[in-house]
């Protein structure tokens, strides 16, 4: 596999293919972080145990204002539900549609927007098991690491006294479970790109797709790493370079206002943030689209030449990614 290439056919497609950088965005912007973002506040109420009786007593301790937000407090949580499960969605969405769309363009295939949305629509539930299987596996991969490390330092807390000895255990635990962390999932994380692929281009079942991830791994383990490392390389340059790249033109977006907010005008630097952060904001998105359907197209081409697809597309696939 020639990794320069695997480069710039990745660029290549999604840099022909600016629609891919909507499903992008999900994928490198929203979509890394909204595992955290899901409000669980739902499990915090308790609709039936509550008896009237009570209420007045909870009503005087609190203060009269608490009870009467209610309604506001219940409308921005649902607000909050119904924004998170819809950025989950269409994350779920984009994971399929640029899988799908990318391998299809590396075949030769014309692809739209409209066709990734559809394969997206396709492959959502599919993801979502996908996830949830992910979720499982990471879990069950953390109590296995986790249980040997915490009886040791818990068998050493209980067989002796000395603070040296408890100290010294607790370091070399705490080291080699972030050894045992790193050999663990930095394999699992490329067995996870794999198996995307596998469901959404081959078909495979959720289960299964973990199993052909793990084959196709396990017959380069080599190049697999590679594609990992250079993947961990680019993500830090590009970083770099767009905090840089977003820096600056930030800088010059806001001397305005910073000047005015020396001066003391603050209506006027006031207004002329808010315009600097209207003409910002949009370049942030298109950053962060464009970043995340190249790093997921990378993958997929990995993946593609690694089974054995084809290394060069030909003028077919080509003209299709010219299209």
């Amino acid at each position: 596999m020639n990794y320069g290439d695997l480069i710039k056919d990745a660029f290549r497609i999604s840099w022909r293919k600016k629609y891919l950088w909507f499903f992008g965005f999900f994928v490198g912007g929203v979509g890394s972080s909204l595992g955290g973002n899901i409000p669980s506040g739902a499990g915090n109420f308790d609709g039936g145990g509550t008896e009237q009786s009570g209420t007045p007593g909870i009503a005087a301790q609190l203060g009269p204002g608490v009870f009467d937000n209610a309604a506001l407090i219940v409308a921005l949580v649902v607000v909050g539900v119904v924004i998170s499960l819809l950025l989950l969605a269409l994350t779920l969405i984009s994971q399929g549609a640029l899988a799908e769309n990318v391998a299809a363009i590396d075949r030769g295939e014309g692809r739209r927007f409209g066709s990734g949305w559809r394969a997206g629509l396709a492959n959502i539930w599919r993801m979502l098991g996908y996830y949830v299987v992910y979720f499982l596996i990471t879990l069950g991969l953390l109590v296995a690491v986790g249980i040997p490390i915490a009886l040791l330092i818990a068998g050493t807390f209980a067989a002796t006294d000395s603070v040296g000895a408890r100290v010294t255990v607790a370091v070399l635990a705490g080291l080699l479970g972030v050894l045992a962390l790193i050999l663990v999932f930095i394999p699992l994380s490329i067995i996870g790109q794999y198996a995307l692929r596998e469901i959404v281009v081959r078909r495979t079942g959720i289960f299964a797709s973990f199993g052909g991830g793990y084959g196709i791994f396990r017959r380069g383990v080599g190049r697999s790493l590679l594609v990992w490392l250079i993947n961990l390389l680019l993500g830090i340059g590009v970083t770099i370079a767009a905090l840089i790249g977003l820096g600056i033109v930030g800088l010059v977006l806001f001397l305005p206002t910073i000047l005015l907010t020396f001066a003391e005008m603050t209506t006027a630097a006031v207004v002329a943030g808010v315009v600097a952060a209207v003409i910002l904001l949009p370049i942030v998105l298109l950053v962060s689209g464009a970043t995340g359907a190249f790093f997921h197209s990378y993958w997929t081409l990995a993946y593609l030449r690694l089974t054995g697809h084809r290394e060069d597309g030909g003028p077919a696939a080509q003209q299709a990614a010219v299209a």
